[in-house]
């Protein structure tokens, strides 16, 4: 993948750690219950923004000359992250979430 020709976008936001250290001390502090959530294959649940082609991966038969265009971000995809980010961001929106 080369930038500019493959993808545009890389960047994904993260939380400050001295953010999340805040919330921690106020649950902590008002002995609220927390939970963490982990969505293992969340980047493969992302949806992409422009068309991303492939080559066919190796050992499949008859498919030399031919290509795969993805629906989902893929592993190893760079704009995989930045693409979660966009496609949680409208889900969370959606649900009544404020930004």
């Amino acid at each position: 993948q080369k930038y500019g020709i493959d993808f545009f976008e890389t960047y994904s936001p993260v939380a400050n750690m001295n953010s999340i250290r805040v919330v921690l001390s106020v649950c902590a502090a008002y002995e609220y219950r927390m939970e963490q959530l982990d969505a293992d294959t969340a980047l493969l649940n992302s949806e992409l923004k422009d068309r991303v082609y492939m080559e066919v991966p190796f050992g499949i038969e008859n498919a030399r000359d031919y290509q795969c265009q993805l629906n989902k971000a893929i592993y190893g995809l760079k704009q995989a992250a930045s693409a979660w980010n966009k496609t949680i961001h409208r889900v969370f929106l959606g649900n009544g979430f404020k930004s």
